[in-house]
Order: C-alpha cells, then sequence, then structure tokens
C-alpha cells in the first residue's frame, strides 16, 4: 500500500505544481516568479523536513498522510480560484508544507528494521512506483490544462481521496521495528570502511541537492522557453515527461544490479552525462536533442535519488541518516536551482541558466575525482 500511496502523491504534487507553473505563464509571469513560484514549495518543504527530520521519523504515517491529503485538498480548490502570481506563489509555499508532513514518515517506515538486500528490494519498487506517478503526471498535465486550467487541480483532489482511503488500510509497524532494528542491519552488512561510506553518503546528498536543482529549473523554467520557441503546453509537458520516463528507466536498471553502490565510476559518470545534457539544451532548439538530454538528466537523477536514500536508510549509525534530511537535501535543490536560475534567465537569457548547469557538473565531476582518490574517499 505504501507504494501505491507514493504513486498517488506525486500525481498529485506534480498535477498541483505544474498546473500553477502552466497559469503563471498564463499570467505573464517572468522567469524570475517562476523560479520563486517552484522555489516557495521546496523553501517550506525542505525547512520542515531538516528541522523536524526527528520528529518527523516517529510520526505514524497512517495519520500523517490523512492529514497531509486533507490540506492538499483544500489547496487543490484554491488553485483553481487563485488568479494572480503573488496568489500562486503562496499557494504553492503551503502545498510544501503540507507535503513536508507526507513523505519522510512514510520513508522511514519503508526502511523501518529492514537489512542491507530487504532495503534494496524495498527501495527499487518505492522508487518505480513514485516516479511512475511523476511520469504520468507530467506527460498529461499540459494536455489536461489544455482541455481546462482547472482539470488537473480536479484530478489531484480526487487522487487524495484515494490517498485517504488507501492510508485507512495501511498495517501498524511491527513490534521490535525500530532504531534498534536498523542499528544491527547497518555498517555490519559489508565489511567496506566506515570513512568511505561516509564519503559516499556526503557525496550523494550534494549530487542530489545538484541533481534536483537542475530538476527544478527544467520545470519551473522549460514552460517559459516553451512559450517562447512555440511549442504549445501538451508538448512541453511531453518533454518534461522525459525527464521522469528516464528516471524511471535508471529506477529499474538500478533495481537490476548493485554495482553503482558506493561506486566512484558511476557517481563521476553521472555527473559528466549531465554537463553535457545541459550543454545540448543550451546550444540546440531542436525538439529531439531537448527529449535526448531530458531523458539523460532523468537517468542520473535516478542514480543521485536512489544513491541518496539508500545510504540514509542503510547507514542509521551516522546521525544524520533520517529520511527527513535526506529529503531537505532534494528539496533544498529544487529550491536554490529556480530562484538562482531564474534570476539568471532575467538578467541574461532564457538559455543561460542551461550553460551554466553544463559549467557546475563539470566542476562536480572534477571535485568527485579529486575527493574520491584512495588516501581519501578509502577506495579507488
Amino acid at each position: 500500500m505504501i507504494y501505491v500511496l507514493s504513486f498517488l502523491m506525486d500525481v498529485t504534487v506534480v498535477y498541483l505544481m505544474l498546473g500553477l507553473n502552466f497559469r503563471g505563464v498564463d499570467a505573464g509571469a517572468s522567469p524570475t516568479e517562476l523560479g520563486i513560484l517552484t522555489g516557495s514549495f521546496c523553501l517550506s518543504y525542505s525547512f520542515l523536513c531538516f528541522v523536524l527530520a526527528r520528529w518527523l521519523s516517529s510520526v505514524d504515517v497512517r495519520l500523517s498522510s490523512i492529514v497531509t491529503s486533507i490540506l492538499l485538498f483544500i489547496l487543490c480548490l484554491l488553485s483553481t480560484l487563485a488568479s494572480s502570481v503573488a496568489l500562486f506563489i503562496v499557494l504553492a509555499l503551503l502545498i510544501g508544507t503540507a507535503s513536508a508532513f507526507f513523505w519522510p514518515p512514510l520513508e522511514h517506515r519503508l526502511g523501518q528494521g529492514k537489512s542491507h538486500a530487504q532495503l534494496y528490494r524495498a527501495l527499487s519498487l518505492f522508487n518505480l512506483w513514485w516516479c511512475s506517478g511523476y511520469a504520468a503526471a507530467t506527460a498529461t498535465c499540459g494536455q489536461l490544462y489544455y482541455w481546462d486550467f482547472r482539470l488537473p487541480f480536479l484530478v489531484a483532489a480526487a487522487c487524495l481521496v484515494l490517498i485517504v482511503a488507501g492510508s485507512c488500510f495501511l498495517a501498524p509497524a511491527a513490534a521490535g521495528q525500530g532504531e534498534a532494528a536498523s542499528r544491527e542491519n547497518a555498517s555490519s552488512q559489508t565489511a567496506f570502511p566506515i570513512h568511505a561510506k561516509r564519503f559516499f553518503l556526503t557525496a550523494s546528498r550534494i549530487f542530489i541537492l545538484l541533481t534536483y536543482a537542475s530538476a527544478g529549473c527544467l520545470f519551473a523554467l522549460f514552460p517559459k522557453l516553451g512559450e517562447v520557441l512555440h511549442l504549445g503546453k501538451p508538448l512541453v509537458s511531453r518533454l518534461l515527461f522525459c525527464l521522469y520516463l528516464g528516471q524511471l528507466v535508471s529506477f529499474y536498471l538500478l533495481s537490476k544490479s548493485r554495482a553503482w553502490q558506493e561506486s566512484l565510476f558511476f557517481l563521476i559518470s553521472g555527473q559528466f552525462l549531465m554537463a553535457a545534457a545541459f550543454l545540448a539544451v543550451f546550444l540546440f532548439n531542436d525538439e529531439v536533442v531537448f527529449a535526448s538530454a531530458f531523458a539523460a538528466v532523468g537517468l542520473v537523477s535516478g542514480l543521485a535519488y536512489f544513491s541518496s536514500l539508500f545510504y540514509t536508510l542503510h547507514e542509521p549509525v551516522f546521525q544524520s541518516s533520517l529520511a527527513g534530511v535526506h529529503e531537505a537535501f532534494l528539496s533544498a535543490g529544487r529550491l536554490v536551482g529556480p530562484v538562482f536560475f531564474g534570476v539568471v534567465a532575467s538578467l541574461l537569457d532564457l538559455k543561460a541558466p542551461y550553460l551554466f548547469l553544463a559549467c557546475i557538473f563539470g566542476l562536480f565531476a572534477f571535485a568527485t575525482i579529486w575527493q574520491g582518490r584512495p588516501d581519501k574517499a578509502g577506495k579507488p
């Protein structure tokens, strides 16, 4: 049931946020305002996930799911009535606030008391389900909006009703599951050096911050670029779908092999691939190039997400290994990316953020190579 709830919640959030983004574009919002719109969601979400990380890990997942769904249902209805960019930003801030009480308890419950092998299987399924929700909603939001701007918000409200119903069927946590069980299954699972594990946990969190900053930039600013290029909202939506299709493929491939775990090669290759993808977006205006680049970004984002969440839940010996901290890094990226690159696009050009991103990932790759030397990370 956890997997189904994650699917429905991501459908809901995408319809809400992409729908508000489309409304902002129609209302004449500048790139800076669109960045703030997406960033507002992430501001409240990342702040609460970080500050309340430990408390959120102890909240009953059934209660958190129901309360979050009721709050978001109200915001869905308000989103059909709001008509100004300022109100869209306020709604995004409130959507982020409500969402912060859903994901950390759900992820903590997913990893609670699981061994290395059990956690790997559970996260593989979890990632495929929530990403399927993101992909399906992103692919269809533009068409629903084209038919009637209220449809994405009304479908999101219907999903929330299903989440409330499904939450009632969640079984309570089994007795004995918790921190003691989690610690028992921690670093003892492998003989990999603890300082190297810490390196990969830290690197994966920086990686997820940067990858989700770039994904947030695409989510917030590409609809504006699409309008300038006369692509139309349905096509913009389908192109953004390639991002989550790539992520879905990534999760599937990662679920079939553990070669990526604590692998410097995968980490660095992903960073260079991100740099190449954004350079292509900067240089070309072709739809096929956009689709291919977004799919590449999705592939790498899947690696960053899976790595961060796996290292987080598998290593409770680290005080920072809480699902809320993982979510805070993820959302901090989606806050910084849209806001910063929205300003860059306003001051320079709608294509400028993609050149910046290509340079950032190239530099990050070289920094990872340097920090990942055997004498620093503990593994070649």
